[in-house]
């Protein structure tokens, strides 16, 4: 007995040491295409503390911020930022408060820091607010208390808003949700049973064979079912909507 306690405070102390490891491990960014990060001519890539931004040398009047999925390396976005930059269209990742904005305080923050590079940006007459996961959540949330500083919101793989309080069923702006039928963290039953709290209006877009982790470069999720599609797909379907999203916006 004495010996099997030994081992099992080695062995348990070594068991979370690994887990902790592969959760951040999970999280980061993984398998970026390359140069995606790269200034060229057609788009200039800035990191911050802050944001990352992909700046169009011919940027349109119509602009684009991104809220990152919880503690989901914020590069792990890049592929589809830099799409909408090539389209044109000013896109900010703007990176949550300790990666994640678990606090109503961190929230808070996180509008100040996008209120003041949307203000920036004088360029850009109008927004959309799109989001990931927990990005998608507060963005949901962000239109709620703030809907005149945008043109429009579309949620990606979340079941979000999920409550009366933060219901957006009346919201006046054009809305879409893109979900994914193999989503382990926000499953298509869920999506459908709160499709309640969004307008009738709003954009319902399923990607059959996707899941949660590749609406982002990032490794595999807890909770999350296997894709039967690529992330290369997926990445592509979800992009092609979000530009026609802001070409529909854009005169």
């Amino acid at each position: 007995m004495n010996r099997f306690r030994k081992i099992v405070r080695i062995v348990w102390p070594l068991a979370g040491l690994t887990f902790m490891a592969w959760l951040w491990w999970s999280f980061r960014a993984h398998n970026l295409p390359e140069g995606v990060m790269a200034s060229d001519t057609a788009v200039t890539v800035t990191e911050t503390r802050q944001t990352i931004t992909f700046q169009p040398t011919n940027p349109s009047t119509t602009g684009l911020i991104f809220y990152p999925g919880a503690m989901v390396e914020p590069t792990a976005y890049a592929p589809l930022a830099r799409t909408m930059a090539e389209a044109g269209y000013l896109t900010l990742i703007v990176k949550l408060p300790w990666g994640t904005a678990p606090l109503a305080s961190h929230e808070a923050q996180l509008w100040q820091t996008t209120q003041a590079h949307m203000a920036a940006a004088s360029e850009v007459q109008q927004w959309v607010l799109s989001g990931h996961s927990r990005g998608a959540a507060i963005a949901a949330r962000t239109v709620f208390e703030h809907e005149d500083s945008f043109a429009g919101l579309v949620l990606i793989g979340t079941s979000h808003p999920k409550e009366a309080a933060y219901s957006l069923a009346n919201a006046q702006l054009p809305i879409a949700k893109i979900y994914a039928t193999e989503d382990g963290l926000a499953s298509p039953a869920e999506v459908e049973a709160l499709r309640v709290y969004l307008p009738d209006a709003a954009e319902m877009v399923e990607i059959e064979g996707g899941n949660h982790a590749q609406f982002g470069y990032y490794g595999t999720q807890l909770g999350d079912s296997a894709a039967t599609i690529s992330r290369d797909r997926q990445q592509a379907e979800t992009a092609a909507f979000l530009l026609t999203f802001l070409n529909n916006l854009t005169p």
